[in-house]
């Protein structure tokens, strides 16, 4: 059995909360690592859906994270799922992992490119770290269309901006007032695809430790980024958050 084959934008959010799954179940796999942009022939060839991540496998493609995370709890023992099978506990998980797919993941990205983007070295310097150097050569040569792509598809602008902050911070207070009475995580007393789905679409808004790597740190961060990332890293979901990260990734 060939050992299933991951494909990325090494820093997408959406990744990262892949990686976690897989890393989490104990699956052996290869990372194929692509640049914004230059993602799509990859993603298409391979069979998924122009977005990222694709888990190539024996058993066919999966083209969607929460699907990743689903093939991984296929693979491991009931105290492991990331869905638990018992009811109503599996069914607000999935309520949690659904919003935060829906409401988090996609705005911490609009947000995030907006403050990097305008920035050419910054965003190329990012981009270096894990680019294979054939998609970095033409990307430094390309970049006027590569950011004009980017920003028409994701709808990156100033107005777009100030939305998409405003929902990060909408969800931040709703997983802060579910962390009021004390619990370690947010359903069934155990870690889940809710705990899991939240930390890593927030992590661009608060650069855990575990997720540097591949974002890098607060301080190789743009003025206006480490504004908000210094706000939300002191609220109760942030705080929590991060404890998270350093514990359970």
């Amino acid at each position: 059995m060939a050992r299933p084959r991951l494909v990325t934008i090494p820093f997408s959010h959406y990744c990262e909360k892949a990686r976690w799954a897989l890393d989490r179940a104990g699956v052996a796999y290869d990372e194929e690592k692509h640049l914004p942009f230059f993602h799509a022939r990859a993603v298409i060839r391979a069979g998924g859906r122009r977005t990222v991540p694709v888990l190539v496998t024996d058993e066919g493609v999966i083209a969607d994270s929460t699907e990743i995370l689903r093939w991984c709890d296929a693979r491991v023992g009931p105290a492991q799922k990331l869905f638990p099978e018992e009811r109503p506990v599996g069914d607000e998980v999935a309520r949690w992992e659904s919003r935060f797919d829906d409401e988090l993941g996609p705005h911490t990205r609009r947000w995030g490119y907006h403050l990097l983007l305008p920035d050419r070295e910054r965003t190329l310097t990012l981009m270096r770290k894990h680019a294979p150097p054939w998609e970095f050569r033409a990307l430094t040569v390309a970049y006027p269309v590569a950011r004009f792509v980017m920003c028409r598809a994701m709808r990156v602008n100033a107005e777009g901006a100030a939305r998409s902050l405003a929902k990060v911070r909408a969800v931040f207070d709703d997983v802060s007032a579910a962390l009021a009475d004390g619990r370690p995580y947010l359903v069934g007393g155990r870690f889940s695809a809710a705990d899991l789905t939240f930390c890593t679409l927030a992590a661009p808004a608060l650069l855990p430790d575990g997720y540097a790597k591949w974002l890098g740190g607060r301080e190789e961060a743009p003025a206006a980024l480490r504004e908000v990332l210094d706000e939300l890293r002191v609220t109760p979901a942030g705080r929590w958050a991060l404890k998270v990260y350093a514990h359970d990734r």
